[in-house]
């Protein structure tokens, strides 16, 4: 298998995947990761799961030399998780995706990374299409919520951790962007699909946890344009078409 390095064998490229009771999910993804030819670093930061998840994740890594498993004793939220991550790597891009993906190939890896890499965009937002409707329709409508993502990891410093909490992260990280004057470029990954939280969180459960995430999401966004910038006019602006 081979792998990028630059010339000083430095990591180029990691992966973190934050997870979070993701059992029924997970191993499609970290199979997609594991048979990516272009990864260095592959960190799952498991927040505090009481399911089989790192069982899974540690089973993988025991396979792949690139992979190692970072555990949270406890859940302190996807922005934490992902920064966990980000301090366990001295990459300077960074693939993000969500743990609980279906259809992923290595295929949609190489395009989320291929802009960043070829100095095309500073990050890639990646959108399903032509996977489930409703995951496509809730992912175009909103992109600036997407968790996969290319991106150089020197734009994770200019995230306020406040705004970032919870999943505050990814509006979070879209902020600090815009206001850097990052250039965005959005990716189809076609087929590509994950269940709604009242799938696999349970209905009622399901239904709550979409609520909260919502609610930290807007409250990320209001801190992060109030923290950095108060002129940035919409999560919208300077994302280009495909």
């Amino acid at each position: 298998m081979s792998s990028l390095y630059d010339h000083l064998g430095k990591p180029l490229i990691a992966a973190i995947i934050p997870t979070f009771n993701e059992e029924r999910n997970v191993a499609g993804v970290l199979e997609a990761l594991h048979l990516s030819e272009i990864l260095d670093e592959i960190i799952i930061v498991d927040d505090g799961s009481v399911d089989k998840t790192v069982e899974i994740a540690r089973k993988f890594a025991a396979t792949d030399r690139r992979m190692q498993v970072i555990q949270h004793e406890r859940n302190k939220g996807k922005g934490q998780a992902i920064f966990t991550g980000w301090a366990a790597t001295t990459a300077p891009y960074l693939l993000l995706l969500d743990a609980d993906l279906h259809k992923l190939t290595p295929d949609h890896i190489l395009a989320l990374m291929t802009p960043v890499l070829d100095h095309h965009a500073d990050m890639t937002l990646g959108l399903f299409w032509h996977g489930h409707i409703n995951t496509d329709l809730s992912s175009w409508s909103m992109p600036f919520l997407t968790g996969q993502r290319g991106l150089r990891a020197e734009i994770l410093k200019h995230i306020s951790h406040e705004a970032a909490a919870g999943y505050g992260f990814e509006v979070a990280l879209t902020v600090a962007a815009s206001q850097q004057s990052y250039h965005k470029h959005i990716v189809p990954l076609k087929g590509v699909w994950h269940p709604p939280s009242e799938f696999h969180r349970g209905g009622l459960n399901g239904i709550i946890w979409r609520f909260r995430m919502y609610g930290q999401i807007i409250r990320g966004w209001v801190i992060a344009t109030r923290q950095r910038h108060p002129k940035v006019k919409t999560l919208f602006s300077t994302i280009p078409k495909p």
